[in-house]
């Protein structure tokens, strides 16, 4: 990966998920959680034991769509869902998973007539994906497997493209899938392409019809995915992303043998990044070249909404409200940093300072966010002064090629 595309955006850790513990030190002690998005109803709160983090059995598995029954005489729960039967004893430190024993980092308990078991066991018994958005005190659930990555200032998780999509493919491919959601599956060819103008091989071709001309002003072609942006209606969209060492999005819909342009308020929609685009599911998209954006934690930047068939952009940029937190590493994003070891911070001064260090985000694994800038008219440009465990102050800037 060359660097302009690896050091465009600004990466920032963020807070504790580990699976052998959540700690809840975000704004508030009270711990939500959702399941593919969606917040789950509790009776019982999520509580905290010695560290670990505790989730009613009931409420987490019937929302991922299992069945939960509950014996008295044995004091057992078994959660049955597909392929999976799980069991856990009331006061037990091992659950059971299709038979076999699963060592629990804290035993089951009960709790207003509530089985509470941690958080590590939900992603255990069924091969779920549990995400710690630290935050908001979030723990983000993804039955498919598949996790997500929490961003500060929206409460729901993300997905890059290639997780979030339903089809993925950066070369040639041959599929069936329903695009219009009218029950017939549509038969789809789709050829990457360096030049669309001079190669002859259509890049888009749904049940025998052409539609490359429908591209638009599209010359070359990375890849292809069909993503279901909103869950709430039956259509899916088609992303086909340009070449270039900033990749660009451009969104479609296909409907009674038409394909659409997602527009915006300037024309047809187009979402440039450097390596990642990532995906809610639920209408929201958010690109790294806008922003501190790039990993656990949203910084600054810009969220695009999808509603019905335009995709509005909208700026976020408040970085003061994380300042005074202890920040951890939970995410490797092979990202460097300029970093000027300092006493004091004098904000916006350092971006063209040369006589600087550089530090590996390996490096940053804990510190604590004290002031930051962010510069209006660049808001790719990031400054972060921090305090590390040793008690070393340094501000730590995007690494500029």
């Amino acid at each position: 990966m060359k660097l302009k595309k690896l050091f465009t955006a600004m990466a920032v850790t963020c807070c504790a998920f580990a699976l052998t513990g959540v700690i809840a030190n975000a704004e508030n002690d009270v711990v939500s959680v959702t399941v593919d998005n969606v917040a789950v109803e509790f009776d019982q709160n999520p509580v905290i034991i010695e560290g670990h983090t505790l989730v009613p059995v009931r409420a987490v598995f019937e929302q991922a769509g299992a069945t939960v029954t509950w014996d008295q005489p044995t004091q057992t729960a078994t959660i049955t869902k597909d392929e999976y039967i799980v069991t856990i004893k009331y006061g037990d430190s091992v659950m059971y998973k299709n038979g076999q024993p699963i060592e629990l980092e804290q035993p089951a308990d009960v709790i207003n007539n509530r089985t509470m078991i941690p958080v590590r066991a939900i992603a255990e018994a069924m091969d779920f994906a549990v995400t710690w958005d630290g935050h908001h005190s979030l723990i983000l659930i993804s039955t498919n497997g598949k996790p997500y990555r929490a961003f500060a200032f929206l409460k729901t998780g993300f997905r890059t493209l290639e997780d979030q999509a339903e089809f993925y493919s950066n070369g040639s491919a041959l599929f069936d899938i329903d695009l219009d959601g009218d029950g017939r599956r549509e038969s789809i060819s789709f050829s990457s392409s360096y030049d669309v103008l001079s190669d002859p091989t259509p890049v888009l071709v749904i049940d025998d019809n052409d539609y490359t001309a429908g591209l638009g002003s599209v010359t070359s072609v990375y890849s292809m995915a069909i993503v279901d942006l909103d869950a709430n209606d039956s259509t899916k969209e088609i992303v086909i992303t340009e070449n270039g060492d900033t990749l660009t999005a451009r969104f479609y819909r296909y409907e009674n043998g038409i394909l659409k342009v997602l527009a915006d308020s300037n024309g047809p929609s187009s979402i440039s990044y450097a390596s990642k685009l990532l995906l809610s599911g639920t209408g929201y998209l958010i690109s790294d070249l806008t922003g501190a954006c790039f990993t656990d934690i949203m910084v600054t930047g810009c969220v695009y909404r999808l509603d019905g068939e335009s995709i509005g952009r909208y700026r976020m940029s408040k970085i003061d409200s994380i300042f005074g937190r202890n920040l951890y590493k939970t995410y490797d994003d092979n990202m460097l940093y300029h970093i000027i070891y300092t006493r004091s911070y004098q904000a916006g001064s350092y971006r063209d300072m040369t006589d600087v260090g550089v530090i590996n985000a390996s490096d940053l694994a804990q510190f604590r966010l004290i002031d930051g800038y962010r510069d209006e008219t660049d808001p790719r440009y990031i400054e972060l002064y921090i305090e590390l465990p040793n008690g070393e102050k340094a501000v730590i800037t995007p690494y500029q090629t």
